[in-house]
Order: structure tokens, then C-alpha cells, then sequence
């Protein structure tokens, strides 16, 4: 009875009242929660609970749930250091950083540590384990002394599991997709902009070069709004195409109204269905940049970049040499055209499924190593699968608590629910909603459960 009541909640995927529990923090939605779940129903196989919880749940299901394992994204997602001393006393927590590519080091360890040094290695302490997608981010933490060697472990990513064996639609189902990256211009919170460029001082080698400055972002974010306004004029509204949009998770969604309106029907919004499902129907994504090329590369969806179509004024403004995660070698497998009629040629040719791939990856060695250093792909058997047998290894030196829940447990359910409140309320509910994982969403559930049956019909459910 408690097991099928829990069933029904997007969130849980509960095994019994006698396992013990897993807590998954899915930091966006969007973009973790899909992957979350397939992890939890691997977890399920070995006889575990798994609960997920997001930025404005993750501390009420923590102290709720009391869970015996807590699979984090950063060190300081939702606990504070002391609360993590003390949770660490029966509860085993793990890191696996959800971000990008991962290409910048000094970006990366700041991640992995929760902050700059002396604030973050008060959380870094208290991780029994540590996750990696491949091998060049473990040197990089061991390295640095961040965390022992034998705490960390490198698993490649979990959100790359949904392409293993997966099919694209056929061509006459796939329309072209858009991957736009204006966060510097349009973000999720609405910041005030004064604030924001303050923050944004000292972030030589992640947003700008070592000579720029915080307004180079935001350049380049202006320059690409321009370029696909001049793109779907011509794609959208001279030739009748359609296109769908995938906004950047930042974003803030509102801001898409103007292209709604200014071109109607041909250009659709998809923010709820999990991206491998969305872009498995493409003919081709055109972007700015973004890690997801590997996604690109093994769902065989050509990538379309529209980075060369700004030339050295982009260099100027964004040097590649210094910023590998948007300007990097990866893009040199993604399609450059050089202007906008050269873009709409491509995307021409995508649609009528004459354009593969820009590089295969089975034909090219730099682009294996380039993809197995960063993201550990591929792997032998699934993400899922192995971080689920980290998981259990850990769990087996765990004690289950089979105390009642806290009042601090309910008392942090009691605050979440006025934030839910506060968001339908306040007007920023769309940007709420596409942000945090809670309990009614059940589109994510039913893609990863149907997911997690064809992996393991087609073998890959289990070791290999």
C-alpha cells in the first residue's frame, strides 16, 4: 500500500518499506531529471528506494526520507558543512557533478569543491565518494589534492545512456532544431543587471579572456540573438519552415514570446520533454555552443554552429584558445558555416536527411580521445548501471534508520510548499516549474521507466 501510494509521485521510485534509500538531487529539471530517474530504476533492481529532489526540495526530502545515501551534484547543493558532518554519521554522500564538458580546470575544481578554497573544502571533506565522467577531471581533483585517489571514480555520464542503441525518427518525422545560448542577455532569475556584472568581475577563462571582461559575454549573447533573428526571417518566414526551439536552461523562458509572435506557428517551444527524446526528432540543431555536441555526435543529429558566422569579431570578443568549453576543439566537429546563407543551405539539407555527421566518430581517433578524456564515453554498459553498483557498495556498510520522521522533516515540507506557493503566485511560475523536480511531474518517470525496459530488453540492463 505505501509502496504503490509513493509509485504515483513522479519523484519516488520506492521498492519497500524495508530498503533502504537513496536520495538523488536533480539541480534542473530539464536537465537532470530524466537521467535521475534511470538511475533510479536501476537502483530499484538492487532493492532500493530512490527520491529526487531539486533546489527547493532536496533539504525537506533529506530530513524526511533520512536516506542512507545522497547522490549530489555540488558539494554544497543543499547542506551546509555542519549538516553534513553530522549526516555523514549514517548517511554516505557521493558527488557527481552534472556541468558541461568540463574542459576548463579551474572552473571545474572550484565546482568540485563547493567554492573557492577556503569555503569549499569544508563541504569537500565530508564525501565518501567521488564520480567523474572520464579520466582527465579524476587527475584534475586528485591532483589538486582534493580528494583521495581511492574516492574517486570515473563513470562517464548518465544522460548518455538514453542514446545506446536509440533510433532517430524517420526523416519525413524530424524537423530542425535551434539550441540558442543567450544567458547572458536573457536569464531565468531576472537579475538586477548591475548585480550581475558585478558577479560576473574576475571570470577571466569561463565567460571572457584573460583581457576581456564581463560585457564580452554579454556580446556575444546580443550577437547571436541577431544572427538567428536573420536566420528563421529567411528559414520561417520566406521559406515556410518550421523550427523547434530548445531554450538554454538559464534562460528565462518569457523572453521567447517575441520570437512566438513574430513567427508564429513554424516556430514551437519544447521545454518539457527530456532532451534525448527531443532531439533524437531532429534533422539537425542549429546553436551557438554548447557540451551537448557528444549528443550530437552519438545520436548521429548533425550540429549546425553558428559561431564562424561572427568570424574574428567572436575571437575578439571570445578567444578561443582560452575558453575550450564554448570555443573549444569540439566545435571543429560540428558544422561552421561562415555566413547565414550558408546555415540555411545546411539546415536545407537536413531536412531532407542529406547531411551526415560532420566527423564519424568511428573514423576519427583525436575526436575518440577528445570524447573519452572528457566524457568517458563510451562505456562498456551503462552509467547507470555502474554508478548504481558504486552506490550499492556503499550502502552495504549503511545501517537503515527505521525511526519516524523528524519534525524538522515536515517543517522543511511545510517551507517548500509556501516557496511553490510564493512562485504560482508571484507570476514566474513557467520558469519555476521548468527549473525544479517535484512530485506531479510524470513525464520524466514514464520516458525512463520506458527507457530503463529497453536497455535491459536489448542487454544493456545489466554488466557486461
Amino acid at each position: 500500500m505505501v509502496a504503490s501510494l509513493l509509485n504515483t509521485c513522479g519523484n519516488i521510485i520506492f521498492h519497500g518499506t524495508s530498503s533502504k534509500t537513496v536520495l538523488i538531487h536533480a539541480d534542473h529539471k530539464r536537465r537532470d531529471a530524466a537521467a535521475s530517474l534511470l538511475l533510479g530504476y536501476y537502483l530499484q533492481s538492487m532493492g532500493y528506494n530512490t527520491v529526487i529532489g531539486s533546489r527547493i526540495s532536496s533539504r525537506a526530502l533529506y530530513h524526511l526520507f533520512k536516506p542512507e545515501a545522497v547522490l549530489m551534484t555540488h558539494p554544497d547543493a543543499f547542506l551546509t558543512p555542519d549538516e553534513l558532518k553530522e549526516g555523514s554519521k549514517n548517511c554516505s554522500f557521493i558527488l557527481m557533478h552534472p556541468e558541461s564538458s568540463g574542459m576548463i580546470r579551474e572552473g571545474m575544481l572550484e565546482h568540485m569543491r563547493g567554492g573557492k578554497e577556503e569555503i569549499g573544502l569544508a563541504y569537500a571533506q565530508h564525501y565518501s565518494q567521488v564520480l567523474t565522467w572520464g579520466p582527465v577531471l579524476k587527475n584534475w581533483i586528485v591532483e589538486a589534492g582534493l580528494y583521495p585517489e581511492e574516492n574517486v571514480k570515473m563513470v562517464g555520464c548518465t544522460r548518455y545512456d538514453f542514446y545506446r542503441d536509440a533510433k532517430r525518427f524517420t526523416t519525413q518525422k524530424r524537423t530542425l532544431g535551434g539550441m540558442p545560448s543567450f544567458t547572458g542577455i536573457s536569464m531565468f532569475h531576472n537579475p538586477n543587471m548591475f548585480e550581475h556584472l558585478d558577479l560576473g568581475r574576475g571570470a577571466h577563462g569561463i565567460y571572457y579572456g584573460r583581457d576581456g571582461g564581463y560585457e564580452d559575454f554579454l556580446w556575444a549573447a546580443a550577437a547571436y540573438v541577431r544572427l538567428f533573428l536573420e536566420f528563421l526571417d529567411i528559414w520561417c518566414l520566406e521559406l515556410k519552415n518550421p523550427v523547434a526551439f530548445r531554450p538554454y536552461t538559464l534562460e528565462c523562458l518569457d523572453d521567447y514570446i517575441h520570437f512566438s509572435k513574430k513567427y508564429g506557428e513554424l516556430f514551437t517551444i519544447d521545454t518539457k520533454s527530456p532532451f534525448p527524446g527531443w532531439l533524437l526528432q531532429r534533422s539537425a540543431s542549429v546553436f551557438c555552443y554548447s557540451s551537448s555536441i557528444i549528443e550530437s555526435i552519438i545520436s548521429g543529429v548533425p550540429y549546425i554552429t553558428l559561431q564562424e558566422v561572427l568570424g574574428d569579431r567572436l575571437e575578439y570578443h571570445m578567444p578561443s584558445v582560452e575558453l575550450p568549453d564554448v570555443r573549444g576543439e569540439i566545435y571543429r566537429y560540428t558544422y561552421q558555416p561562415g555566413s547565414i546563407h550558408e546555415v540555411v543551405e545546411l539546415a536545407q539539407k537536413a531536412t531532407k536527411g542529406n547531411l551526415p555527421l560532420k566527423t564519424s566518430y568511428k573514423e576519427s581517433e583525436p575526436l575518440q580521445k577528445l570524447l573519452w578524456d572528457y566524457y568517458g564515453w563510451p562505456q562498456k554498459c551503462p552509467s547507470c548501471w555502474i554508478v548504481a553498483k558504486e552506490i550499492d557498495g556503499l550502502m552495504q556498510e549503511t545501517r537503515k534508520d527505521n525511526t519516524m520522521p523528524r519534525l524538522k522533516g515536515l517543517t522543511e515540507v511545510a517551507k517548500t510548499c509556501a516557496r511553490v506557493l510564493a512562485a504560482r503566485s508571484g507570476g514566474d511560475w513557467h520558469n519555476f516549474d521548468d527549473y525544479h523536480f517535484l512530485p506531479w511531474h510524470l513525464r520524466e518517470k514514464a520516458y525512463a521507466r520506458k527507457e530503463y525496459e529497453r536497455l535491459k530488453k536489448s542487454g544493456e540492463g545489466h554488466e557486461t
